[in-house]
This record gives structure tokens, sequence and C-alpha cells, in this order.
């Protein structure tokens, strides 16, 4: 694929989370279910608490990749797998199974906890933010110079975590590299987002990850 094309494919992904295309707003029920039937509000899960759930090895875990399948092929989490809302109408899974979803668009993620209800598969998570939180939380977790204790700790455990999967935990950055989110409590800024985006997945090519 064309590395532009690729670029983009990324900004798109992280745009869409920028602009809330998978928060904390409740889904359209209707839009979800046959008439009748009843959907609660999607259940999310961070980057660092499905990192820990993929590093102790959960045989009850599958990771979907909703996004184009060159998306899929320029950068996934590990053990996802690419897939549509159609092709979930037949996937074999186990009612035991925990089903993590994450997508470029707020369409793809509607449209496939629609298809798991209908099958009547409840055990459905979302990861907040998508891409995005995973690299700016797992892949690529950024400490600045001027960093507080608490954030210290946590960023130990985030470089663990970015080592076990292949990652690069960056320490003694700027303050203004390190990417803002719900988990910081500061807004993100889309320029912040995107080219942080940029930056991490460059990176990622460079070293053949």
């Amino acid at each position: 694929m064309n590395r532009l094309h690729s670029l983009l494919a990324i900004i798109a992904a992280c745009a869409a989370a920028a602009a809330g295309v998978v928060d904390r707003r409740p889904i359209d029920r209707g839009a979800l279910v046959p008439s009748g039937a009843s959907l609660d509000a999607p259940t999310f899960i961070s980057a660092p608490d499905l990192a820990e759930r993929l590093m102790r090895g959960d045989s009850d875990l599958r990771v979907f990749d909703l996004r184009p399948r060159e998306a899929f092929d320029d950068f996934h989490l590990p053990g996802a797998s690419p897939a549509t809302a159609e092709r979930l109408v037949d996937e074999p899974l186990a009612s035991t199974t925990s089903v993590v979803l994450y997508a470029d668009t707020r369409a793809s993620i509607v449209d496939a906890i629609r298809v798991l209800h209908r099958r009547n598969h409840r055990n459905v998570l979302v990861l907040r933010e998508s891409v995005y939180e995973w690299l700016s939380r797992v892949h690529e977790p950024r400490l600045a110079v001027d960093a507080s204790p608490t954030e210290r700790a946590e960023f130990a455990r985030a470089a663990e975590m970015s080592r076990f999967f292949g990652g690069v935990p960056r320490s003694g950055v700027t303050r203004d590299e390190v990417p803002t989110g719900y988990w910081t409590g500061t807004p993100r800024a889309n320029e912040l987002l995107m080219a942080a985006a940029v930056k991490s997945v460059a990176a990622i090519r460079r070293r053949g990850c």
C-alpha cells in the first residue's frame, strides 16, 4: 500500500476517535436491534486493561479489527483478526468468549454490535478511542521530563506492556509530546492526536515491526 495512503488511513482512524466516534455516548438502540429487543450502551475497555488480558493469554478473548483491510495490514493490535459485521454473522464464538471490537467509524461498531446481539452474544467490549489509545498508552507510551511521581509509576507499568508487545516506550520527552486523552483529564487537540499517531506509525515502519 502507498505510504501516504497508509498514513492517511491511520490519521482517519485517529480523527474519528477524536471526534467521538467511539466514545461514551449512548448508541441509538433502535438502529441496532429489531423492534421489541433491548440493548444496553456498549461497555468500553481501556488499552492497558486489554493489554493485560492479552499478556496473560486469556483464552476466552477474541479481538476484531473492523477497519478496512489496508489499515489492518498497516498496523493492528496483537492477536486481532480482521472482520466485518457480515463476517461476524457466522464467526464461531463460544458463549463464554469476550469479544473486543475496535474500528475507525462509529457505524462499523454499531453494525458489529447489532450482529452480535442478534446472535444473543452479549459479552462485547469496545476498545475506547480505538488504535489511538493503543499507540498512546501501550505501544509507545511517553514520559515527560517534568513527570510527577504518579506519572512515573504509570509509565513504568506502560513500559513493561510496551516491551512485551514489541513497542518502544519513550522517556524524557517534552510535555507537549505526551498524548492527552480522557485518562489524563485533559482534552486532546486533534492536531496533537494526529501528529502523535503519524510519528508512532512512522517509527513502527522504520523498526519493521
